[in-house]
């Protein structure tokens, strides 16, 4: 297990192996982000907020930060990330929330490892990128190693989740990047 520094939330430091694109990434282009489906516990103006989990709260504390780019490899600043998912036990109605990026197109949220939905469904997180000078990304993750992986329907947008502490609590780490089209 690893041991992370305490640090003020959100910051893409606590994350192992978080993206980082230099000058050269806005030269190269970048290939979106696979495109989904909503599903159907979609509904829009979730409360911006960075945390669905709260100490004391059951399941497993996940942290996930992330970066939104354009194609071309900017950063995109202020672009509204929703995001829903079940509860611990894999139940729904969705928890969610929403979040906006930061001037290096930043984001990090705190939440709870979703649980298996009907008890064999991969776990999974939604997302819906908005932005006004790009096309809407509507997609989620899945989680490497998540033994029902053969009923996720996108196993490609599987990522990895490492396990660490901070200030002595034991959480769930990863990183996601999200690439979105111009209009």
């Amino acid at each position: 297990m690893k041991t992370f520094p305490a640090v003020a939330f959100p910051s893409c430091a606590l994350v192992l192996g978080c993206l980082s694109v230099g000058a050269s990434g806005a030269d190269q282009g970048l290939e979106p982000t696979l495109q989904t489906h909503t599903g159907p516990w979609y509904e829009p103006g979730a409360p911006e907020v960075h945390s669905l989990w709260q100490p004391g709260d059951p399941g497993r504390p996940l942290h996930l930060d992330g970066l939104v780019f354009a194609s071309s490899g900017k950063p995109l600043v202020g672009a509204l990330v929703e995001f829903w998912h079940t509860d611990a036990d894999g139940n729904y109605p969705p928890l969610r929330a929403a979040i906006r990026t930061q001037a290096n197109g930043s984001f990090a949220i705190r939440t709870v490892l979703p649980g298996h939905h009907l008890g064999y469904r991969a776990r999974h997180i939604h997302f819906v990128v908005t932005h006004p000078d790009h096309q809407p990304l509507v997609t989620r993750i899945y989680f490497l190693g998540d033994p029902n992986m053969d009923e996720a329907l996108f196993p490609e947008l599987a990522i990895l989740l490492e396990e660490g502490s901070i200030e002595g609590e034991t959480r769930l780490f990863g990183s996601v990047r999200f690439v979105l089209l111009p209009y």
